[in-house]
C-alpha cells in the first residue's frame, strides 16, 4: 500500500493530544516515514470539551496546580522516549516571566499568583493544554503531519482492506489505518423517567436539567428569584453554584467573620439536596502539595498478591485494610497535636490497630477505647452518613445543622496537617490507587465492584478525599446566609407535580418545597448501552464493540457501561469477543474495566495514563 500511513483520533481534549504528542515523541523510533494524523473534535485541541480555555475562569480544579501534567518525566516507564515540559505550574511561571506567551489577560493574571498547591481554574488548565499541543505541533518530525477537523466523528465502519472510514458530523470522512476512540465524558440519553419528565416539563412550562457538564447546560431558563431544586451535592453541585452566583455577577468579599455574598438579583433561589445530605468535604489547606501517607497494610506488595490472585471481594480484601491504614494516620496526627487525648501511649494503639487490620468490626469497637473524648475519636460511619437517624422538626433546624457542620469541616481544612480528619480522609483515598490496579480486567468480582466500589466506596471516599477546594466550602456558608441556598435534609425525595417538582427529606418536618425547576447536579456515567454519542452507539450496534461484564463465580456478575478493550494497547472487543487491529480505547469510556479514567496525568508518579498514551501511540504508527 502507497501513500502515508493515516491515523485517526477521535477526541481533542487531554487523552487525544497526550496520544498526538506521543506519536510525534515515537514517530522516528518506529521506523519514521510518513505519517498523516487527523484529530477530531469540534472543541478546540487542548483541552477539549471539559477543559476547553475559554470557560468561565471562577470554575475550580480539585487537583493541585504543580500535579497537573501534559509531559513524560523521568519516573514514567514506558517504551517510548521521555519528552519532558512544563507542569502547569512550571508554565505559569514561564508565562509571568515573559519566556512563553498566551494572549488572554485572565491567564496571565492568574499564572502570577498561582503557588504549587493552588486549586487552579479549568481555565487555566485549557489554556495550558491548548498551548502545549501548539507547541507539539511547532516540533513535527520530518514526515509526519496533523490535521485537525472541528467535527464529531459519528460513524466507524472497517474495509475490506482493514482500514477504516471514520465519518464526521459535518460531512466529511477520514480513512484511516488505525483509529483511538478518546472520546471523554460522554451524554446519555434519557433514562424513562428522564425522558417523562423532559415531556412534561414541556407541557407545563417547567424547566428540567437532565445530568450533563456543568457548562454544556443551558441555565438561561433558571429567572432571577426562581425556586430550582437542585439534586446532587458532588463535584458538579460546586461548579453549578458558582455559574449561578458569580457567572451571573454576584461576588464575595472577605470581611472579619468571613466571607459574605454580595448577590447581582440575577440569582435563582437553590434549593439544595441528596441522599447523605452533606456536600462534598472540602481538601485540606495543608500550605503544601497533598501529602502521602506510606501504607503500612494496603502495600505495594500486598496489592501485587491480590493482583496474582485474582477473585477480590472489597469488603474481605481491601476495605479493612484500607481502615487500618487510615487508623494509624487518624491516631499518629491526634497524637501529635493531641497526645493528651489518647487513652493509650500511641504506641500501643497503632499495635492494636495493626494486631486487627484484617477485623474491621472489632476495630471499631477497640478505637472507642483509644480516644477520651467520643467527639476525638475516628467515626467513618459518621463520616460517611453524619445524619442517619437524625430528624429535624423544622427546616430552619437543619439549616443550623448544615452550618454548623460547613463550619466545622472548613475549620478542619485550615488545620491542614494539623487535623486528623483531613489526614485520614488522605490515607482513606490512597485505597483508589489499588483500585487502578485490581479493577482491570475483572480483578475484583463483577458483584462486589458493583455493590462496594462502585455504588459506595467510589463516592465515600470521593466526598472525603476529592472535594472541593475549602474556599467553596467558605462560599456556601456565605450563600446559604444570603438565604440563596437552602439545603432540603438527608435522603432527598424528588417528585413531579402538576406544575413542575417537589422536593423533600423524610427527615425534616416541613421541609416539602415546590418548584417549577429541577436540575440533576451530576454527570452521567460512562454507558455504553445507553450512550448518545454517535459514535459509540455506532460502534455498538454494528457489533465492532461491547460493554464489559465483570465475572463473578460467587454471586452475579456485572455489566458495566464500560467498552470493553484488550490489555494494553486497548484494542476494541468486538461483539464476537474478538480484538480488533487497528481499532483503540482509551480513557472515561473504558470506565468499569478500568477505574479512575477522569483522573488526568500527575507528575512524578510513573502516570498510567502517559504509559498507556505510550503504549497506544505506538501500535497504531506500527500496526
Amino acid at each position: 500500500m502507497s501513500g502515508p500511513r493515516r491515523l485517526a483520533v477521535l477526541g481533542a481534549g487531554p487523552r487525544g493530544v497526550s496520544v498526538v504528542e506521543r506519536l510525534i515523541a515515537n514517530h522516528a523510533e518506529t521506523g519514521g516515514g510518513s505519517v498523516e494524523v487527523h484529530l477530531v473534535d469540534p472543541a478546540p485541541a487542548g483541552g477539549g470539551r471539559i477543559w476547553r480555555h475559554d470557560q468561565p475562569a471562577h470554575l475550580l480544579m480539585n487537583t493541585l496546580c504543580a500535579d497537573a501534567t501534559h509531559w513524560t518525566d523521568d519516573t514514567v516507564q514506558c517504551k517510548g522516549p521521555v519528552v519532558p515540559g512544563p507542569t502547569l505550574f512550571e508554565w505559569c511561571r514561564l508565562l509571568t516571566t515573559g519566556e512563553v506567551s498566551w494572549d488572554d489577560p485572565v491567564v496571565a493574571e492568574e499564572a502570577s499568583r498561582v503557588v504549587p498547591y493552588s486549586h487552579p481554574s479549568r481555565r487555566l488548565l485549557g489554556a495550558y493544554l491548548r498551548w502545549c499541543h501548539l507547541s507539539d505541533l511547532s516540533g513535527l518530525p520530518e514526515g509526519m503531519t496533523v490535521v485537525g477537523h472541528e467535527a464529531a466523528a459519528v460513524d466507524c465502519v472497517r474495509g475490506e482492506d482493514g482500514r477504516r472510514l471514520v465519518t464526521l458530523s459535518d460531512g466529511a470522512w477520514v480513512i484511516a489505518d488505525a483509529v483511538v476512540v478518546a472520546t471523554g465524558h460522554a451524554d446519555t440519553v434519557p433514562t424513562d423517567g428522564e425522558a417523562v419528565r423532559v415531556e412534561r416539563a414541556a407541557e407545563t412550562g417547567a424547566w428540567y436539567g437532565r445530568p450533563a457538564n456543568p457548562i454544556d447546560q443551558d441555565l438561561t431558563g433558571l429567572a432571577a428569584g426562581q425556586p430550582v431544586i437542585m439534586r446532587g451535592l458532588g463535584m458538579n453541585f460546586f461548579d453549578y453554584v458558582s455559574l449561578l452566583t458569580v457567572g451571573r455577577g454576584g461576588r464575595f468579599v472577605e470581611q472579619e467573620h468571613g466571607l459574605v455574598y454580595q448577590p447581582s438579583g440575577e440569582e435563582p433561589r437553590m434549593i439544595v439536596g441528596s441522599g447523605r445530605g452533606t456536600p462534598y468535604r472540602a481538601k485540606g489547606a495543608f500550605g503544601r502539595m497533598t501529602p502521602h501517607f506510606p501504607p503500612k497494610h494496603l502495600t505495594t506488595e500486598v496489592v501485587d498478591a491480590l493482583e496474582q490472585r485474582g477473585d477480590v471481594d472489597f469488603m474481605t480484601d481491601l476495605w479493612p485494610l484500607i481502615v487500618a491504614d487510615t487508623a494509624r494516620v487518624y491516631h499518629q496526627v491526634l497524637h501529635d497535636q493531641h497526645p493528651e487525648r489518647l487513652a493509650q501511649p500511641l504506641a500501643e494503639v497503632l499495635q492494636t490497630i495493626d494486631g486487627h487490620a484484617h477485623d474491621v468490626a472489632a476495630l471499631e469497637e477497640l478505637i472507642k477505647e483509644f480516644v477520651v473524648d467520643p467527639a476525638d475519636r475516628m467515626d467513618l460511619h459518621h463520616w460517611d452518613r453524619p445524619l442517619l437517624e437524625r430528624h429535624f422538626e423544622a427546616p430552619a433546624q437543619f439549616t443550623d445543622w448544615w452550618l454548623a457542620d460547613l463550619r466545622d469541616d472548613l475549620g478542619e481544612a485550615r488545620r491542614g496537617l494539623a487535623s486528623p480528619r483531613k489526614c485520614a480522609s488522605v490515607a482513606l483515598g490512597q485505597g483508589r490507587a489499588a483500585l487502578r490496579r485490581l479493577v482491570r480486567y475483572g480483578g475484583i468480582r463483577g458483584a462486589s465492584y458493583d455493590r462496594d466500589v462502585d455504588r459506595w466506596y467510589r463516592g465515600f471516599a470521593g466526598s472525603l478525599a476529592s472535594g472541593p477546594p475549602a474556599v467553596r466550602i467558605a462560599e456556601l456558608i456565605a450563600l446559604t446566609e444570603a438565604g440563596l441556598i437552602a439545603p432540603i435534609g438527608p435522603g432527598m425525595q424528588v417528585i413531579d407535580t402538576d406544575t413542575g417538582f417537589e422536593a423533600s427529606s423524610p427527615q425534616v418536618d416541613g421541609s416539602r418545597v415546590e418548584a417549577k425547576a429541577l436540575l440533576e447536579a451530576h454527570l452521567p456515567p460512562a454507558a455504553l448501552d445507553a450512550t448518545a454519542d454517535p459514535l459509540l452507539a455506532r460502534l455498538r450496534d454494528s457489533g465492532q464493540a461491547r460493554a464489559w461484564t465483570i465475572p463473578d463465580h460467587v454471586e452475579s456478575a456485572f455489566r458495566t457501561g464500560a467498552v470493553e478493550v484488550g490489555p494494553p494497547p486497548y484494542r476494541v472487543i468486538d461483539a464476537q469477543g474478538r480484538e480488533q487491529d487497528g481499532l483503540y480505547g482509551f480513557g472515561v469510556p473504558l470506565e468499569g474495566l478500568h477505574f479512575g479514567t477522569q483522573l488526568g496525568p500527575l507528575a512524578r508518579t510513573n502516570s498510567r495514563f502517559l504509559r498507556d498514551s505510550d503504549a497506544i501511540a505506538r501500535a497504531m504508527l506500527t500496526g
